[in-house]
C-alpha cells in the first residue's frame, strides 16, 4: 500500500492552506539541485513535499532580517523566541 503523495494529483488541503501554495511547493521540490553547495553536510534529502516544506523553512529561519520581521507576529513581540542552529548550519 503506497501513501505518499504523488505528483499527478495535488495532495488533499485543509482550509489553512491553499492548493496553489502546495502547488508552488511542489515545483520547488521537482526543481531542487541538490548539487548546490548549500546542501553540503545537510541530511540527506529527498524532492518530497516535505523535505522542500523543511527546507524553506530553514533557509527562512537562518535569515536574521526574516526572524525580526516574523517576531511581529509573535506574543510579545517575540522576546521569548531565541533562534538557535546546529552544526549543520554553518553552511548558510
Amino acid at each position: 500500500m503506497d501513501i505518499g503523495e504523488t505528483h499527478e494529483e495535488l495532495p488533499r488541503v485543509t482550509s489553512t492552506h491553499s492548493r496553489t501554495m502546495y502547488g508552488n511547493l511542489i515545483k520547488v521540490a521537482d526543481n531542487l539541485d541538490f548539487r548546490n553547495p548549500i546542501f553540503n553536510g545537510r541530511a540527506k534529502r529527498n524532492r518530497s513535499l516535505g523535505s522542500a516544506q523543511a527546507f524553506i523553512v530553514e533557509l527562512a529561519l537562518a535569515d536574521q532580517s526574516f526572524r525580526e520581521n516574523l517576531k511581529r507576529y509573535m506574543l510579545a513581540g517575540g522576546k521569548q523566541f531565541v533562534y538557535t542552529s546546529d552544526y549543520m548550519d554553518r553552511y548558510l
